[in-house]
């Protein structure tokens, strides 16, 4: 897939202008994010940018922002080259659980050891949503469940959810290099309970499923709400992340709409990771 990269500088004196950045690019199709000392980084499919449409969402919002952008390319064949894997350092999380790539192994031994070699900026546990979803993950009880992980990414949370005992795991993401990025994952920490697919919910037949994860914007959870909720299982839990703690709101009206209830919030930095259930 060819992204169009927006990079942004804030003058704005406001600690909280980027936060309002970031949510009204995700609410324009922008999919994943870089802080900066200076602003941030947006990435947008390049079918879905607009950049009239983007100017226009950041003068509605309720400052105004004082910035510039410059915008690039990153055609599909060069997507690989947004993290280089020399620069991906282990991240602990639990004090249970290491990521790490396999030129750089960490130096204790933790309970759940994940290899990751990123070969894209998004998904490889560094981010707060990926954190937080991890974090609920470590205190579930997964044996024997069937996980559906969508917007997989990397795979990192499908593996840890085979490391946790899960029976088999559904991971569906609509890159093609996510989807190649996460089967060498998967042979890395050599399991084969996970089935990669590419796609989105229209892959989701008659399964059903214990466990879903969806760590993806906000407004694609809301298209994807009704789906979910004909696919999990009357006991399941569906875990959701990728938005902001203002959000809520929303996301809990539509899932109730489907006859979800929430169970649980957790939050990182005003991101927000919730579990939902009937």
């Amino acid at each position: 897939m060819d992204y169009t990269q927006v990079t942004f500088r804030i003058y704005n004196s406001e600690t909280f202008a980027t936060d309002l950045l970031v949510h009204c690019l995700g609410d324009i199709g922008f999919d994943s994010f870089e802080e900066t000392t200076q602003g941030i980084i947006g990435y947008s499919p390049a079918l879905q940018f607009d950049e009239k449409a983007m100017n226009t969402a950041i003068e509605e919002l309720p400052i105004k922002l004082n910035y510039n952008y410059r915008i690039a390319q990153i055609p599909d064949q060069n997507w690989n080259s947004t993290w280089e894997e020399h620069s991906f350092k282990p991240i602990e999380i639990e004090e249970r659980c290491v990521i790490h790539n396999s030129q750089k192994y960490p130096s204790e031994t933790f309970e759940y050891d994940i290899i990751i070699n990123p070969r894209q900026a998004f998904g490889s546990g560094y981010h707060e949503t990926t954190r937080l979803i991890i974090k609920r993950l470590l205190n579930m009880n997964l044996t024997n469940k069937c996980v559906l992980d969508m917007g997989c990414g990397t795979a990192v949370l499908s593996i840890l959810s085979s490391m946790l005992g899960a029976n088999s795991i559904t991971a569906i993401d609509i890159d093609h290099w996510s989807q190649e990025n996460a089967q060498e994952n998967i042979q890395l920490n050599n399991l084969s309970n996970i089935t990669v697919l590419l796609g989105s919910i229209e892959l989701l037949g008659q399964q059903k499923f214990d466990i879903i994860l969806a760590n993806i914007n906000r407004n694609i959870l809301l298209e994807h709400l009704p789906t979910y909720s004909k696919v999990l299982n009357p006991k399941g839990s569906l875990i959701v992340s990728g938005f902001y703690k203002q959000d809520i709101p929303v996301l809990c009206a539509k899932a109730q709409s489907v006859q979800l209830s929430l169970n649980n919030v957790s939050e990182d930095r005003n991101w927000v990771s919730c579990s939902f259930g009937f």
